[in-house]
């Protein structure tokens, strides 16, 4: 019996020793390859309450793309920074992203238009690219590794231009159109804030092609980045230049400064407003209430969680509880993450996942045509000469306390030094 239980056993060991042999040791899940953007945001001062959000939509979309595995055998790490900013901290960061191991592929390049300026020579230097939101001339010309995921500042006002004329008619679908329209050409003015954002969109490339579609351009004002009376740039450009249309190159929080200082004086009738890409008409009518019924902007950003295509990320905000005045700015961000991370799966397609840095991603941006990131509304190209990435936009505007799109498609003409939309 004893024998027979020694038998037993040794059969049963070498029928596990034989199992080992044929299927091998246990197989481990492979090991995925970091790869870091070197994401620097503003978490502490002006920008911050803008910057959160955008952090916010970063991260989501960042764990939500490596979840799906849209880069397979990669794991993107988000290093998160916080410049405050301040040039100075921002150049110590993208510095921090070069010599860190490993090494930052792409960065966000601070986010704002002062910094990625001033990161422009040592991102080429340091061959890691920007994907960012300053379409402000000095970032992108002349063509360097500086991105934008915003239309040009002169695209934009020249686009809002260019809507005007073509709505400026007596049948116009425009309520206000129809109530003012006398038979001349509409007139156009800006009023930016006394930055780079403020007086980028005011170039001679811009001002032709106004007077080539038919546009008066009355003029341009600049007021304080915290203003607090706008009355006299105000009575400028509507009571002395009767301007029909203004156009604001600033944030929510100045243009409501505008719109109460308008109302005071008696003329919030006497114009229709378009803001830029990134000043939300939903944060304006939140500060003005209904003095932002007929505010309009030109962007590709989806507005409103109800319009983005991926429910997953449409519950996470509203799980947040952040309010839908600032979507905008989540939306941004996950289009920014999605089209960072797009940028690194074709590199990884050509040189391979492990041997991805940032000249491979830089060639991976030059060579991309007509990519839709999530939570946007247009297509994004670049070229070995372009840096600016969408071409089109939509027109939102604030119709009854409600968001609504007017036009699709609106085309953002190319107005920087050389571009196809320049007047010869």
């Amino acid at each position: 019996m004893r024998k027979n239980k020694i038998s037993i056993w040794l059969m049963g060991l070498l029928l596990l020793n034989l199992a080992f042999i044929f299927t091998g040791p246990p197989i481990r899940a492979a090991e995925k390859t970091e790869i870091h953007i070197n994401a620097m945001f503003d978490l502490t001062a002006p920008y911050s309450g803008v910057h959160k959000l955008l952090a916010q939509g970063y991260k989501n979309m960042c764990e939500w793309m490596n979840d799906q595995e849209i880069v397979p055998g990669a794991n993107i790490v988000l290093d998160i920074l916080d410049h405050g900013a301040e040039v100075c901290r921002a150049v110590v960061g993208f510095q921090m992203g070069a010599n860190s191991k490993p090494r930052a592929v792409i960065s966000t390049g601070g986010l704002t238009s002062h910094i990625e300026i001033s990161l422009k020579r040592i991102a080429q230097r340091l061959k890691i690219p920007i994907y960012g939101v300053s379409s402000s001339r000095p970032s992108v010309v002349p063509p360097a590794w500086n991105f934008s995921n915003q239309g040009s500042h002169e695209g934009q006002l020249a686009a809002c231009g260019a809507w005007a004329k073509a709505n400026w008619k007596p049948d116009s679908s425009d309520p206000w159109i129809r109530k003012n329209y006398e038979n001349r050409n509409p007139r156009l003015g800006l009023m930016g804030w006394e930055a780079a954002l403020g007086r980028a969109p005011d170039q001679k490339e811009t001002r032709d092609y106004l007077e080539k579609i038919g546009v008066d351009f009355v003029g341009s004002e600049y007021i304080p980045l915290s203003p607090s009376d706008t009355t006299a740039p105000l009575l400028r450009l509507v009571n002395q230049k009767n301007a029909d249309f203004l156009y604001f190159s600033m944030a929510p929080s100045s243009v409501g400064v505008i719109l109460k200082d308008a109302a005071r004086l008696g003329i919030r009738g006497d114009f229709q407003d378009f803001s830029f890409w990134a000043s939300s008409i939903l944060q304006l009518k939140h500060y003005v209430g209904d003095l932002a019924n007929r505010s309009m902007m030109v962007t590709a950003y989806k507005a409103s969680p109800n319009e983005w295509e991926i429910p997953y990320f449409a519950d996470l905000y509203r799980k947040s509880n952040e309010p839908d005045f600032v979507a905008i700015y989540y939306s941004g961000g996950a289009s920014l993450l999605g089209t960072k991370v797009e940028a690194i799966r074709r590199a990884a397609l050509k040189v391979g996942v492990d041997k991805i840095d940032g000249q491979a991603v830089y060639n991976a941006l030059i060579n991309m045509k007509n990519y839709k990131p999530p939570l946007y509304h247009s297509t994004i190209s670049f070229s070995e000469t372009n840096r600016i990435g969408p071409s089109s936009a939509v027109m939102y505007q604030i119709q009854e306390g409600k968001l609504v799109i007017v036009s699709r498609d609106i085309y953002i003409p190319d107005l920087l030094p050389g571009g196809k939309d320049v007047v010869k």
